[in-house]
């Protein structure tokens, strides 16, 4: 049996794509501000003070940013492996002051300093890439490792059970919501050639599992829009 290849962010999300990618992925998403509003105010109602959240996944700063602004008290810290998407967040970040708050490094988490460092964690459309042989579960016990007791965690990513009739349900209605919005069906093929050649799909059942692997408890669904789905999990203690 042939094993999944690890998705490769750092050569897909190059110049060129970094600096569409912020019109593009709102395209292409959708729910996409309402998922980060609804983990926003999730984390709002559970740090209302000081907090040190990572965001891991930083992309060209969106995240990182909307933290940050929403509450004076909250230092940010994002990781992500693409240098053309976190060269743009850097410069987000200096355009609106906020570098004393937002500390940004390049690499994946595993690269950051050992240790219970962070209130609350998130991971939107990040794991999604990772091959489910071992390295998902390495992806969130390395998250988990990063938080501390009763942490918040959040995370949004493309699941589904590809043998169910409900996944290629959603997805025929997704590509075809796509083709209506978009002038050039080609760019859209590519897209969702993109999406069934990169996105390790697994079912909710295994998202519950992992998450409980990796030592999350109260695992909660907030969100769903065709095959994006969310939870919000708390640190065991």
């Amino acid at each position: 049996m042939k094993s999944e290849q690890q998705f490769d962010a750092t050569k897909h999300f190059d110049a060129k794509r970094a600096t569409g990618y912020e019109a593009k992925i709102r395209r292409i998403v959708p729910g996409y501000e309402a998922m980060h509003d609804l983990s926003l105010h999730l984390l709002l109602n559970a740090l209302p003070g000081q907090a040190n959240i990572l965001v891991s996944g930083a992309g060209t700063g969106h995240e990182v940013l909307l933290y940050a602004r929403a509450n004076p008290a909250w230092h940010v810290t994002g990781v992500d492996p693409t240098e053309a998407m976190l060269s743009l967040a850097a410069e987000r970040v200096k355009e609106q002051g906020l570098s004393e708050r937002i500390y940004l490094k390049q690499g994946c988490v595993k690269d950051l300093p050992p240790g219970p460092s962070f209130q609350a964690a998130t991971s939107i459309l990040v794991m999604q890439f990772i091959p489910d042989a071992g390295a998902k579960k390495e992806y969130l016990a390395e998250l988990a490792s990063r938080l501390q007791p009763h942490a918040k965690f959040i995370i949004i990513d493309l699941v589904g059970d590809k043998t169910t009739p409900a996944f290629g349900r959603f997805l025929s209605a997704w590509e075809a919501r796509q083709l209506r919005m978009e002038e050039n069906r080609e760019d859209v093929g590519r897209d969702f050639a993109h999406i069934r050649r990169d996105i390790k799909f697994i079912p909710e059942e295994r998202m519950h599992a992992l998450l409980q692997e990796a030592g999350f408890r109260e695992i909660h669904k907030f969100f769903q829009t065709y095959l994006f789905s969310g939870w919000i999990a708390e640190k065991g203690a």
